[in-house]
């Protein structure tokens, strides 16, 4: 049997493979949402793949527009949103606070690593400018320079890797993963 410090390791460097490799196929928001979801057994869950469909509307900034939350962030957020399970049945403030209280925890992982959790920010930290996607050309610059330099790919990573790392800490029967 493997320790769980051993599990964990490997549950959080698949989270961040998956969140990095997933960024180009699917863009922030849904590339982090996808990545924590697939780690945590989801693939096949017919409803997280309609929630999935949520996630594309804030990629880039929320609508591509930069000036918004992260869209790994924003990704992140509804993973950890969805593993507490709450239900608009449910009036659980304390619950909701909790579920808000988590995701803020990933929020102060980005702050401390990246400097923000708004894209135009992040971008600004990691490139010393920010771009506007909804400028097609603004967008050409910068799918040519994300291919030169991983730190959006890496953003990524590590949202996807953060967020795994807390549903666990706060629900880990969420996981549907098999353990060993």
């Amino acid at each position: 049997m493997t320790e769980k410090s051993e599990i964990d390791k490997e549950v959080l460097d698949e989270a961040y493979r998956r969140g990095y490799d997933y960024l180009r196929r699917y863009a922030c928001a849904p590339g982090v949402f996808a990545a924590v979801m697939d780690t945590l057994g989801y693939e096949d869950d017919p409803v997280v793949n309609d929630v999935w469909k949520a996630t594309v509307g804030l990629i880039g900034g929320t609508g591509n527009m930069a000036i918004g939350t992260c869209g790994a962030m924003a990704g992140a957020a509804m993973a950890i949103s969805y593993s507490f399970g709450l239900t608009k049945e449910e009036e659980d403030l304390v619950k909701m606070l909790n579920v808000n209280g988590v995701v803020a925890e990933v929020g102060k992982k980005m702050q401390e690593k990246y400097g923000h959790i708004q894209c135009q920010e992040v971008q600004f930290h990691n490139w010393g400018k920010s771009y506007r996607f909804t400028n097609p050309e603004v967008m050409q610059e910068f799918v040519s320079l994300s291919l030169e330099s991983p730190a959006c790919q890496e953003v990524n990573g590590d949202l996807a890797r953060w967020t795994v790392k807390k549903i666990l800490e706060h629900n880990p029967h969420f996981s549907k993963r098999k353990q060993k």
